[in-house]
């Protein structure tokens, strides 16, 4: 456990599911930070210096600046192997990373975006939600990707050889922000998916975060009743 004269920095809103992402695995290696809860938008010049893309999250320790979410859990993994989240053999590992690059980019364009259309553009930005691509989002390009996490499933218990793994993290990241958007995943229609998220959201190291999230600031724009996608 690092000590609590010099903690890192964690600089990145608690909303993010990037920012959730390295979180989760600090807390799965038990890794004390501080987190300043920096928002991406309309940042201040010095976060800039830190995060030349003005993306969250940016991991500071000492003079250590990393702007990358999959960049940090690379060095946490290096840094701290104990518990490890990849595996140690060459094709599972990449397997892992390619999850989790899926997850960063495909599932947190769709299944988190639906939580930025319904609630950072009305909140962050003071727009409209842009229904439509809501609509083209759940109608159309969430079912091609709930379709690919279950046949990457095949029935395990996580995503890569059955064990718990950064992959996991990342992908049930974003099913945060998408509760909040007042969406679910349909049981009926993808069943091993559904059970897939709530079990990883029930790990010891993710449970107290996802209620924390939930239960956040952003809980008052969660719509009363969820709906099945």
């Amino acid at each position: 456990m690092t000590s609590s004269k010099a903690l890192p920095v964690l600089h990145g809103a608690n909303i993010s599911p990037y920012v959730r992402k390295v979180r989760v695995a600090l807390a799965y290696k038990g890794i004390d930070y501080s987190n300043t809860q920096q928002s991406p938008f309309n940042a201040p010049e010095e976060f800039v210096e830190k995060s030349p893309l003005s993306k969250i999250p940016c991991w500071e320790e000492g003079e250590l600046i990393l702007p990358d979410s999959s960049v940090i859990l690379s060095y946490l993994e290096y840094r701290y192997p104990d518990p490890p989240l990849l595996p140690a053999a060459a094709g599972p590992r990449a397997r892992a990373l390619w999850l989790e690059e899926y997850a960063d980019t495909k599932v947190g364009e769709t299944v988190a975006g639906v939580f930025f259309q319904r609630v950072i553009m009305p909140t962050a930005f003071k727009q409209e939600t842009d229904e439509k691509l809501v609509r083209h989002f759940l109608d159309s390009a969430l079912p091609k990707v709930f379709d690919y996490l279950t046949d990457c499933l095949g029935g395990e218990e996580f995503m890569v050889g059955g064990k718990f793994s950064i992959a996991d993290i990342a992908i049930a990241s974003a099913f945060v922000n998408f509760a909040l958007a007042g969406e679910t995943v349909d049981t009926d229609r993808w069943p091993e998916l559904a059970s897939y998220i709530q079990r990883v959201h029930a790990q010891p190291c993710y449970a107290p975060i996802v209620k924390a999230d939930l239960e956040g600031e952003f809980a008052r724009f969660r719509p009363k009743d969820s709906h099945n996608t």
